[in-house]
């Protein structure tokens, strides 16, 4: 009898142990202060090395966010090809998680998600193709660039195809993705290009117009508007007449009289993305139990930068050109939206979880109660109690070295040599920073990407 009783202590105290243990064992990613610091600066190349030197601590879980970061760090330092490169294996890594059969993570989730490997939000993996479309766009790789873009509405496509007709994601296509789309078929110059570019404007408008803007607060953007309608007139008189009517006020250029500038379109990623922080309950069941019941939500981070003016200068130095950039792409509202679409979801398993949690540490503790007596059982009420709650915790782990929001401008030069710079505006709207983007040497016809980032 003696030997039995020891063996049911050893048996709560395992539990208890392996619950904490588990707790405990969750990555603790301490370098992110510091790698924020390094972004907002402009230090991409220390933020990447930093990364690197603690991937032990991102651990084989947690490697696909190692991945990303890394990816998404290259892509601000302008290397191109090797953000191409790690965003292709992030791809291939995601594809591997996402379709493993779910009896693989089955034994984690009455622990905590944290036990199981990061598969990555749906939206996530959505940025990987769209982060690296922007990268062939940028190494001169079209195909390749449009590969990438139409796999963001395959990925979107497959994501909600999972998912019951009355549960499925808001986020469910994505207009930056078909108005990148329409420019790099633009630029091919073709009647086919032409006629896909009109196709993907088109989706884009159609998307910004009836999802961003209700959602997100992202209408459609005017470069957008005034692209469509220019396409539209190569599509023959009756679309033209449509969508002239559609877009009151849309400033009306010519293939013709494009031909004859370059357009050089701006991305500005502003802000950092946000953060999951944890929301808990506690609730309080019979004998004095208690039940922690955890899940996450998204936070948004303060950045200053509001919005930005960029301006093209010739050799005199003075600025030429203006536009202001808008926004088209808030990464952060569709995180938040991505994460509240599936809250039914989430809290279904955290509530299934701890309730599991109750449900064994119960078992244990009634049966020593039984054998030994209420003192025993009580304490063991506590014990198990104590570890339930202490093991309860949200799965906080996200892609946190994205932008907040992307936002594009515009602008229509003659051929020639310029100097682009960057007029930053605060919440104010006032000028609180002027970057030097660069020197660009622009011919009749180019249609040119290019990026510049703030992210404090």
């Amino acid at each position: 009898m003696k030997r039995f009783r020891n063996n049911r202590w050893v048996v709560l105290a395992v539990f208890a142990a392996v619950l904490i243990g588990a707790a405990a064992c969750a990555p603790q990613m301490r370098i992110y202060p510091a790698v924020d610091r390094l972004m907002a600066s402009a230090d991409f190349g220390s933020a990447m090395e930093l990364v690197q030197k603690n991937k032990e601590k991102y651990g084989k879980r947690d490697y696909l966010i190692y991945l990303m970061d890394q990816a998404i760090l290259s892509h601000y330092a302008g290397d191109y090809a090797r953000s191409a490169k790690i965003l292709r294996e992030a791809g291939q890594e995601f594809e591997e998680r996402y379709t493993e059969s779910i009896t693989k993570y089955g034994a984690t989730w009455l622990v905590n998600d944290l036990a199981a490997d990061y598969r990555g939000e749906d939206f996530e993996s959505v940025m990987i193709n769209l982060f690296n479309a922007i990268n062939y766009a940028r190494l001169g790789e079209t195909a390749e660039a449009l590969v990438e873009a139409r796999r963001v509405d395959n990925r979107l496509n497959l994501i909600n195809s999972k998912y019951d007709e009355d549960k499925k994601n808001v986020y469910k296509e994505d207009g930056f993705a078909r108005f990148l789309m329409g420019i790099l078929y633009e630029a091919g110059g073709t009647s086919q290009d032409l006629n896909d570019a009109y196709i993907s404007y088109k989706k884009a408008y159609r998307i910004y117009k009836d999802d961003f803007s209700v959602n997100y607060g992202t209408p459609p953007p005017p470069a957008l508007k005034e692209n469509l309608l220019s396409v539209a007139a190569f599509m023959g008189t009756e679309e033209w007449s449509h969508w002239k009517r559609s877009l009151p006020g849309t400033r009306f250029i010519t293939l013709e009289q494009r031909s004859k500038e370059a357009e050089v379109y701006v991305i500005h990623y502003n802000g950092k993305a946000p953060v999951k922080v944890e929301e808990a309950i506690m609730v309080s069941i019979r004998r004095g139990h208690v039940i922690k019941i955890a899940f996450p939500r998204y936070e948004e981070r303060i950045y200053n930068i509001r919005s930005s003016v960029i301006c093209a200068s010739g050799a005199a130095g003075k600025p030429i050109y203006r536009s202001q950039s808008v926004l088209v792409e808030h990464i952060g509202r569709i995180a938040t939206k991505n994460l509240e679409n599936r809250k039914a979801r989430v809290r279904a398993k955290a509530i299934a979880r701890a309730t599991a949690k109750y449900v064994t540490g119960k078992a244990a503790s009634d049966e020593i109660r039984k054998r030994q007596g209420d003192m025993a059982g009580l304490f063991a009420d506590v014990l198990t109690t104590v570890a339930a709650v202490a093991t309860e915790r949200a799965d906080l782990r996200c892609w946190r070295t994205l932008p907040a929001e992307v936002r594009v401008a515009k602008l229509m030069v003659k051929p020639g040599d310029y100097r682009i710079t960057a007029e930053c505006l605060g919440q104010r709207g006032g000028v609180v920073r002027r970057l030097d983007i660069g020197r660009y040497a622009l011919e009749a016809g180019d249609k040119r990407l290019v990026i510049f980032h703030t992210f404090d």
